[in-house]
């Protein structure tokens, strides 16, 4: 089982597009944060029920569901965990943190960075 450097802070990824999962890991392996990654919902279920993270990356649109049905579930196994929600589509909401693709590394970065050190607003970067 892969667990997380504890002294890392806890990233755990949820996007059906495996070059997407690959390109996030290495970004944020670079910047020093400790990552998991899982191409649908049931995996990244199982993963987070094994070990919470301090932020979850979720594309919205997977192949047979959208990963913000989830959020009931994840609340309840990990409540302090932050969420960012990334899509190609804009979302109606604005309470939730945002990232549309395609997205620079960047601004990945960047706004990880804000919502795990709480200076993040939610919605779109820049809106």
């Amino acid at each position: 089982m892969l667990h997380y450097n504890d002294m890392k802070e806890k990233i755990l990824v949820l996007d059906d597009e495996p070059l997407i999962l690959k390109t996030i890991q290495r970004a944020l392996v670079k910047t020093g944060y400790a990552v998991r990654v899982a191409g649908e919902a049931e995996e990244f279920m199982r993963l987070l029920d094994e070990e919470s993270a301090d932020l979850l990356l979720m594309d919205i649109n997977l192949e047979g569901g959208r990963s913000d049905a989830l959020t009931g579930r994840i609340s309840k196994m990990a409540p302090k965990a932050k969420v960012i929600f990334m899509s190609g589509l804009i979302p109606v909401r604005d309470d939730i943190f945002f990232l549309e693709k395609p997205f620079t590394i960047q601004d990945l970065r960047k706004l990880i960075r804000n919502v795990l050190d709480n200076v993040a607003t939610p919605g779109r970067p820049g809106d």
